[in-house]
């Protein structure tokens, strides 16, 4: 088995572990319930905002030190947050612990651009397609098994709520052991990068391999010019971070949503939330690999997917912020993840294509940094400032999406006029 294989090999299980968090379907149902006892708008307006602030902080920190302590470290920290995380939700009780548990949470998010350019520093940039499908799967196996086991459990009574977390704190129990066991990464991948050809009068006069920070400063630099000044590229990224964005926030407060909506209906039967994200994942998964086997000209059908997407994403939140059923609300969230993940394998492709093989890292990191900017500025305006109901907080994601749908019909249509 060749080298790069086993690496990824390696790190897909510990995604597998990572991911397999049981009480997540149920995070909401777990804490509007004995003996938290918390309300959906507590949840909504007091709890939930604070992992997005965490992530965002976090992440200037991690972006910095990533690549210094060469990845490993970053992978085990994040296994530990996701423990204590989980520990705070068992034991905690009032609000202001419910936060320092979403503080850690949003540590481990931060911690997860550690995990996916871990793989990139370990094997030869010639794989890095082949790897980031690997790790993307593992990311889809540990989802899935979560939402059916949650299910299983849920629908026969197995176990109480509680019990999920308790599943979920063993997981990750065995993802940091696993962490622990992932091999070292030997070199950074700017402090040991090959000089490229296009850029070595500017970058260092040096045939070295191993930099001083002025160069690899200069390579930072080299490679974000490059990737950002290409606006085929710039487009790609802008839809990736603002789309991906939008999609974050009602995934995260689905719940509270299918939450309100039960106590809206004065429903006591079982809730369906572990099948749903089962379904959801799998289903946007083979979204994922339909789209990825398609042999299209993105450049000049680019806009048209973008425009007709996220269009069609705005109607499926706005179905959702006016549904008095549970149903479609599932229905809703299943369809949303089937076109955001399809369009996401196109825009990530798109990028990965048209970049330096070896900054797929830094863009990575770069473009998730902004996701959580702009996130955090819109989690602040609308639930700190304005303090919106869930269902109107729906409304405004399908705003979102509507506005993004109609700039790239304006970008399409200003092509198309250059171009006649």
């Amino acid at each position: 088995m060749e080298y790069y294989i086993k690496i990824s090999i390696l790190l897909c299980i510990y995604g597998v572990f990572k991911e397999f968090r049981p009480a997540e379907p149920y995070i909401v149902p777990y804490m509007t319930s004995p003996p938290l006892n918390f309300t959906a708008q507590q949840i909504n307006h007091d709890i939930f905002p604070v992992s997005t602030y965490s992530t965002m902080a976090s992440l200037i920190v991690i972006f910095l030190i990533t690549d210094i302590l060469r990845y490993k470290i970053i992978i085990i920290l994040q296994s530990i947050c996701m423990i204590i995380s989980f520990f705070l939700l068992i034991y905690g009780r009032g609000i202001f612990q419910m936060q320092i548990e979403e503080i850690f949470y949003g540590l481990h998010m931060a911690g997860e651009v550690g995990y996916f350019t871990y793989i990139y520093a370990k094997v030869d940039n010639e794989h890095y397609q082949e790897v980031t499908s690997h790790v993307r799967s593992a990311y889809l196996v540990g989802k899935s098994l979560c939402g059916i086991v949650s299910q299983t459990v849920v629908y026969f009574n197995l176990i109480k709520l509680q019990g999920l977390l308790w599943i979920t704190i063993g997981s990750q129990v065995m993802a940091l052991i696993w962490a622990v066991l992932l091999p070292s990464v030997d070199r950074s991948m700017y402090f040991h990068r090959n000089l490229p050809d296009v850029d070595k009068t500017n970058v260092q006069n040096s045939s070295k391999t191993t930099h001083n920070w002025k160069t690899v400063v200069n390579f930072i630099r080299f490679d974000v010019k490059s990737a950002f000044t290409n606006m085929y590229v710039l487009k790609w990224a802008i839809w990736w971070a603002l789309a991906t964005c939008c999609y974050y926030m009602a995934t995260a407060y689905c719940q509270v949503l299918w939450q309100v909506v039960r106590e809206e209906a004065h429903a006591t039967d079982v809730q369906y939330n572990g099948a749903v994200e089962a379904m959801y994942t799998l289903l946007g998964a083979l979204g994922s690999m339909i789209v990825g086997r398609l042999q299209l000209d993105w450049r000049r059908l680019g806009e048209t997917l973008l425009a007709v997407g996220s269009l069609a994403m705005a109607g499926v939140l706005y179905i959702m912020s006016a549904t008095g059923s549970e149903v479609v609300a599932y229905l809703s969230i299943i369809i949303l993840n089937i076109i955001f993940q399809t369009m996401i394998t196109v825009a990530n492709s798109e990028v990965a294509k048209n970049i330096n093989k070896e900054s797929y890292g830094l863009i990575f990191g770069i473009t998730t940094f902004a996701v959580y900017i702009v996130r955090s500025v819109f989690t602040y305006v609308a639930l700190q400032v304005y303090r919106l109901t869930i269902r109107v907080q729906f409304e405004v994601y399908a705003l979102y999406f509507g506005v993004l749908g109609i700039f790239f019909i304006f970008v399409m249509v200003v092509k198309c006029a250059r171009q006649k």
